[in-house]
């Protein structure tokens, strides 16, 4: 058994450096038909800073209709584009049924809104849809990243400072993080077709620039909420992304790749069968390194700032202040006055 199990690992680890031809051929393929799978877009939270973005994102495609879901209808008077392809509906996520009937006429969803009574409801909606013939998601769900990190253990949060001993995690408020983390679980568990992105700290005015992404919960740094937008768009096109979670930041100044096949093949998919366990114990018996400290140690070196030092900041405090020194808006690291609310 041993010589066998050797052998297709062997395998399996000469595929981590190469993308399989097939796989390129099918994932052009699914590009092709994708049009024809889906013609209207659902936004829940279309009037909330990223939704925005979205929505103008979604308008660049003109064969594409489009759900703005929310709480406010004259929130989209203010903040939406006057075309007639948007669709305003008032969503109320605590009202289930009606919540779900707002989905009906909606092909896929992306989700930029909060609350698991509003997921919940949203994915009851697209479980019981056929899965799409290109293998994208359903559902995009834009999450948080650090939303596993107050789990971790001492041990863990001491590895990996740089990640656990940032001011959000540090802080959690209201249990921001829990909330967003037992969110998740309720889409992975429905049995809609879904992908969730989870961005680092979400900035307008940062620089475009390239996603980069990376498992593990070790990102840190910042997501331009456009490039974001224009990512969580693109995912609805991606059938290697689909039963993924994965982070991903941003780096202003390189140019976005034609293709995120390769970045999104070498991820691992949320759920994994016991051929997938036991290739993961052959390649533990190569000595193969770990690889959530890898990541940590290359996404530590894309951190903005010059200190690049994200356990030392304060909440509300940029890193350009840290390496001048400037008091961030809540105040000094350890006494910040924590906002009883965050705005969208």
């Amino acid at each position: 058994m041993l010589p066998v199990l050797l052998l297709c690992g062997s395998s399996w680890l000469a595929s981590l450096s190469f993308t399989g031809g097939s796989a390129r051929v099918n994932v052009e393929r699914a590009r092709v038909l994708r049009k024809a799978e889906y013609s209207t877009v659902a936004v829940p939270g279309a009037t909330g800073r990223l939704g925005r973005f979205v929505v103008e994102e979604l308008l660049k495609d003109p064969k594409l209709k489009i759900l703005a879901m929310t709480r406010n209808t004259s929130r989209a008077e203010e903040f939406l584009p006057v075309d007639e392809r948007i669709q305003v509906l008032p969503w109320t996520p605590e009202d289930e049924a009606t919540a779900m009937s707002a989905f009906s006429d909606a092909d896929v969803a992306i989700w930029c809104a909060e609350g698991r009574q509003g997921l919940t409801a949203m994915s009851k909606a697209f479980a019981s849809r056929p899965s799409r013939s290109s293998g994208s998601p359903r559902v995009v769900m834009c999450s948080s990243a650090a939303v596993t990190r107050p789990t971790w253990s001492e041990k863990q949060k001491s590895q990996f400072s740089g990640a656990a001993d940032i001011p959000i995690v540090r802080l959690n408020p209201g249990g921001l993080l829990d909330e967003k983390r037992n969110t998740e679980e309720v889409l992975r568990k429905s049995g809609a077709s879904y992908t969730v992105a989870r961005p680092t700290g979400l900035k307008d005015e940062w620089p475009s620039g390239r996603p980069v992404l990376s498992q593990g919960d070790v990102a840190v740094g910042r997501t331009s909420r456009q490039d974001l937008a224009s990512f969580l768009v693109r995912l609805l096109d991606e059938p290697l992304s689909t039963g993924k979670t994965f982070e991903l930041l941003t780096v202003p100044g390189y140019p976005k790749p034609r293709s995120y096949d390769q970045a999104l093949e070498r991820l691992r998919p949320d759920s994994v069968g016991p051929v997938s366990a036991a290739l993961a114990r052959v390649r533990s018996w190569f000595g193969g390194q770990d690889e959530k400290a890898a990541t940590y140690g290359v996404l530590q070196q894309l951190l903005p700032g010059e200190e690049q030092d994200s356990a030392g900041l304060a909440m509300g405090q940029t890193y350009e202040q840290y390496d001048k020194k400037e008091e961030g808006r809540l105040g000094p690291r350890g006494s910040e006055r924590v906002p009883a609310t965050f705005g969208s």
